[in-house]
């Protein structure tokens, strides 16, 4: 045989077994593998808050129907408190500085509620300042009440600093007028400002919270704080002050604020508290 018949015999032969390679690999015999690509799956709906304790929505009172002409009995008046001037419509939380302090100027007596308070941003204000009552330091600068006159004094010895009792009379007026106010018709505020509150509540990024819910949670908070005998007994590692006891010490600025104020108006606050969470929690929805 002739070397070029030699060359093209083989050159056949590898052709031929290319064929039969490629025919094995996807031929009928194996089946080809494709590469599925899964749906993406739709992304999870946001979870909805669970509310514990819901605010209701304030309704329009209906009228009372009036009885017939021989069945009218006239009452003497009562005097009724003077309801707080509330806005039909609210406005943006940012602009509800005026409709908020009308609303307030029926809720203590003369203006000893305004001495005490800053009304501007009012209601971001006590959002925010609820919100870090459980923290370790509050925002000092977004506090909507006044600090109170004078400065901090200790007494006992120099080995063992104590607060003074003078410290209490600084607080007098704040626990005074916590006791004046009148509830019925603070919850009344809250609730047809809720909206406000909610709103403000949720610009701190809570989008998925209530904040009336974080309100019960803060009123607990401090009514769980410890209720020493005056006077308690201070320490000073540096310049600062700070609580003898570890255990005070490591409280929270809530928690701190109120055992500032002396035991007998602690336990004022206490009942103050304790009252406002009852009226919270039983709101009718």
């Amino acid at each position: 045989m002739k070397k070029t018949n030699l060359l093209i015999c083989i050159l056949l032969i590898l052709i031929i077994a290319l064929g039969v390679a490629i025919y094995l690999q996807y031929g009928p015999g194996q089946e080809e593998t494709v590469t599925t690509v899964s749906p993406s799956l739709p992304p999870e709906p946001i979870k909805k808050a669970i509310v514990h304790y819901p605010v209701p929505q304030t309704e329009p009172a209906t009228p009372a129907q009036p009885l017939a002409d021989e069945q009218q009995v006239v009452e003497p008046q009562q005097t009724e408190k003077e309801s707080p001037s509330l806005p039909e419509a609210l406005p943006i939380v940012q602009e509800s500085d005026q409709s908020i302090q009308q609303a307030l100027e029926n809720l203590a007596g003369g203006n000893a509620l305004f001495q005490l308070l800053f009304m501007e941003n009012f209601i971001q204000k006590v959002v925010v300042t609820i919100d870090n009552l459980p923290e370790k330091k509050l925002p000092r600068a977004h506090l909507p009440i006044k600090a109170p006159g004078g400065k901090f004094i200790v007494s006992g010895t120099e080995n063992a600093p104590q607060m003074s009792a003078r410290n209490y009379k600084r607080y007098s007026p704040y626990v005074e007028l916590l006791e004046a106010i009148d509830q019925d018709l603070a919850i009344k505020i809250y609730i047809h400002f809720y909206p406000l509150f909610q709103s403000a509540y949720e610009q701190l990024g809570y989008k998925n919270a209530y904040f009336n819910d974080r309100l019960v949670f803060v009123i607990d908070h401090l009514l769980n704080t410890p209720n020493p005998a005056d006077p308690i007994l201070l320490a000073q590692p540096s310049v600062l002050y700070t609580y003898a006891d570890p255990i005070l010490e490591n409280l929270s600025s809530g928690q701190k604020l109120l055992l500032r104020i002396g035991q007998e108006q602690r336990l004022k606050v206490f009942r103050v508290l304790d009252q406002y969470r009852q009226k919270l929690t039983n709101l009718h929805p």
